[in-house]
């Protein structure tokens, strides 16, 4: 009868004891997934942080990279016809970069501009303006002369752009302002660097005066 007694005491124990580590292992379990919860809502809320900083910090970069000298040039192109914005940015692209991967359609065998560098607008630009526009070329034809060959905005007045329409006058082109707005890659050449050694040589084995002019004008 003790024997009985004591077997039932015990066996109430072990349940007691099961039922408690059930209790533990249940309640374990909860406190696991309360904490990854937690730890999920704590990843999602620093990954938005991190997400909103990196926006804020890129808005703020593209805001800095603005370039003072570029919008500047942009501005004054806008002044003298200019409308098409990616037109405005290839032109300045082709002006200002030496490593401009735009391509110049018209222009392919001089794509690459070597007088490439950051343009001011009074000191380098503008005067090229009004120096075209007082040989006789509208401000349209101007817009269209950079369009074809934005080189041009880089050139200087005194140094290459005078020398240049004077040249082309002294070899038989009666009108020279026509003959840029007819093929602005005229332009692309230089007096002593290629354009004199040109008609030396068309000189040179005697070809006419009007055919060198044809040349220079149309095929060059």
């Amino acid at each position: 009868m003790l024997n009985l007694h004591g077997q039932c005491h015990e066996s109430l124990r072990h349940a007691a004891r099961l039922q408690i580590r059930s209790s533990m292992h249940l309640s374990c379990h909860r406190s696991h997934r309360l904490s990854r919860r937690a730890g999920r809502a704590g990843w999602c809320a620093a990954a938005g942080s991190s997400t909103v900083n990196r926006t804020a910090n890129l808005q703020s970069g593209m805001q800095g990279q603005v370039d003072p000298v570029y919008l500047n040039a942009a501005n004054y192109l806008k002044t003298i016809g200019f409308t098409n914005t990616a037109e405005i940015a290839r032109i300045l692209d082709i002006a200002m970069n030496p490593n401009s991967l735009f391509v110049q359609y018209n222009d392919a065998k001089r794509s690459k501009n070597a007088s490439a560098r950051p343009l001011d607008v009074q000191q380098d630009m503008q005067p090229v303006v009004d120096y075209l526009q007082s040989q006789g070329l509208s401000t349209q034809q101007v817009v269209q002369v950079i369009t074809a060959h934005p080189p041009v905005l880089c050139y200087n007045v005194t140094e290459r752009l005078k020398p240049f329409w004077a040249y082309l006058a002294s070899i038989g082109v009666a009108d020279v302002a026509a003959a840029v707005v007819k093929r602005p890659s005229l332009l692309g050449l230089e007096v002593h660097a290629n354009l004199r050694k040109i008609v030396d040589y068309l000189q040179y084995i005697q070809t006419p005066p009007e055919k060198i002019v044809q040349y220079i004008t149309e095929s060059i």
